[in-house]
């Protein structure tokens, strides 16, 4: 098999069938803009590409929601670019966007894959699952894509960060990395750095980077250390000598138009001490799988477990190298973003006041119920009986506050006005409705300070991707829209960090 690496989560997957000599080229997760519109990020690297230079695209596949795995903007060019239009494979998680796909690309080939159910493609062997830890994430919807050919194997793990702490669960695992005729498999994972960049940004001191860097590296240690735990099964997926666990990802930072100072206050915990990380862990607990990771903008040949070439992809410009974003824990670069909603036009303050009432009542209490972390009764005798979400309507200079107070005396949640009274958690109103209208994402308000809240329930609640299916219609819609009219991912996000 041949795996290209294209930056960040998206690769490319090339099989060549043993027995016709044909050559099947699967896309995945193609965010290839400069910009991922959820997250209010840029990209790193950018790379400069035709679409012809990608060769034939028989299949893209989109592993879940996020923008920067599904991207409308590249997506558009795909459908329009390419000579032959590819088949759209999808999570059954994903399957309530088909109606957009339908309204915004050529004529596509939808073909939904089932948890368990394997399938054919031009004659490999297809099949998705989802990951089954106990604990709710906002990476829920994503589908694990797993890839047959012949004694090839591939398992592409995306944002999933599979339980393999659970036997049963991962007995399955093992299962497909070292079953039968399988001679060479690739455990395909994706490392993202957000828990560095979320951090650093507001960073006041390099007192404050020195913590961040000291976190972030015992964070990352402390994930290896649990993923290489000691398993007593000569069959673990660990032991198979096939076995090839690569690594990818980092690709989201500030956007590039910024001060390029930004790039060296990102990233404290960089791919390389990742895989170094995991080669010296694994070594002491006698795995015997290999660790690498991957070049970007190369095209890597694998068999039998291990890379056996890299060379460049023809056509592909990047325009950033690593040593670019080099951590600078000492560097008197201090940004100070705004504490102020992304968005700072006058809106209707009534229209907002009803319908944060009803997103607290209609999706948050439910939320908060269904998660029962801890039970909302308990939650309430822990805060004195009332909890509090404030929200602040109008913009950095003009903010008014309302409180809206769950109590042991209400039905749910009860509009008042705000007091002396801590506040569990605080949002500006703008930013909440800009959520119900798509135009803000989980992470879009990495350009602003966050309010200093204890607690972020009902921003989780709007990120949980299946609870809020409407939400992420309403925002994939929106780009596929801006797209098709000519529009740019950076004419959207680059306006965040303007506003005031």
């Amino acid at each position: 098999m041949q795996i290209t690496a294209l930056g960040h989560s998206c690769i490319l997957l090339a099989f060549q069938n043993e027995k016709t000599v044909e050559c099947t080229r699967i896309l995945v997760d193609p965010w290839l803009s400069d910009h991922a519109t959820g997250d209010a990020m840029g990209r790193f690297p950018r790379l400069r590409f035709q679409m012809a230079d990608l060769g034939p695209i028989h299949a893209v596949y989109l592993s879940h929601a996020h923008s920067d795995h599904l991207d409308p903007y590249t997506l558009v060019r795909l459908w329009d670019e390419l000579d032959s239009p590819p088949t759209l494979l999808l999570p059954v998680s994903l399957s309530f966007l088909i109606p957009l796909f339908r309204k915004h690309l050529r004529d596509p080939d939808v073909l939904v894959l089932h948890a368990h159910q394997p399938t054919t493609f031009r004659g490999l062997g297809v099949l998705g699952f989802f990951d089954v830890g106990v604990n709710p994430t906002n990476e829920d919807d994503v589908m694990i894509l797993v890839v047959t050919n012949g004694s090839e194997r591939v398992l592409v793990e995306a944002d999933a960060r599979l339980s393999l702490e659970l036997p049963n669960f991962r007995a399955y695992v093992n299962s497909l990395m070292r079953g039968r005729g399988i001679e060479s498999a690739v455990y395909l994972t994706t490392e993202n750095e957000l828990s560095g960049p979320m951090e650093s940004r507001i960073c006041a001191t390099t007192e404050d980077r020195a913590y961040v860097l000291e976190h972030a590296t015992v964070e990352m240690f402390e994930a290896v250390e649990q993923l290489y735990a000691p398993a007593d099964d000569p069959d673990d997926l660990w032991q198979g000598e096939h076995v090839l666990r690569l690594v990818h990802g980092q690709g989201l930072t500030a956007p590039h138009e910024l001060d390029a100072q930004w790039q060296r206050i990102l990233f404290p915990v960089t791919l390389d001490d990742r895989v170094q990380a995991e080669r010296a862990v694994s070594e002491r607990n006698g795995c015997k799988h290999v660790i690498d990771s991957f070049t970007v903008g190369a095209v890597h040949t694998i068999a039998a477990g291990r890379i056996q070439s890299r060379a460049p992809m023809p056509g592909l410009v990047m325009l950033d190298d690593d040593q670019d974003r080099a951590f600078d824990p000492g560097l008197d670069f201090f940004p100070e973003p705004p504490c102020a909603p992304l968005r700072c036009d006058k809106r209707n303050d009534s229209d907002q006041r009803e319908r944060i009432l009803a997103l607290l009542n209609e999706r948050f209490l439910p939320f908060l119920h269904g998660l029962g972390r801890p039970p909302v009764l308990h939650l309430l005798a822990s805060y004195e009986g009332t909890y509090r979400v404030r929200v602040f309507f109008g913009s950095q200079a003009t903010a008014t506050a309302l409180d809206y107070v769950l109590s042991f005396h209400g039905r749910g949640f009860v509009e008042v006005e705000a007091g002396e009274t801590e506040a569990q958690e605080a949002y500006w109103a703008n930013d909440l409705t800009d959520f119900l209208d798509g135009r803000c994402d989980e992470f879009s308000p990495f350009c602003r300070t966050q309010f200093p809240v204890e607690e972020v329930r009902l921003w989780a609640c709007l990120a949980t991707p299946l609870l809020n299916s409407d939400l992420v219609a309403k925002r994939v819609g929106l780009h596929f829209e801006r797209a098709q009219n000519g529009d740019t991912p950076g004419s959207y996000v680059l306006k965040l960090y303007a506003s005031e």
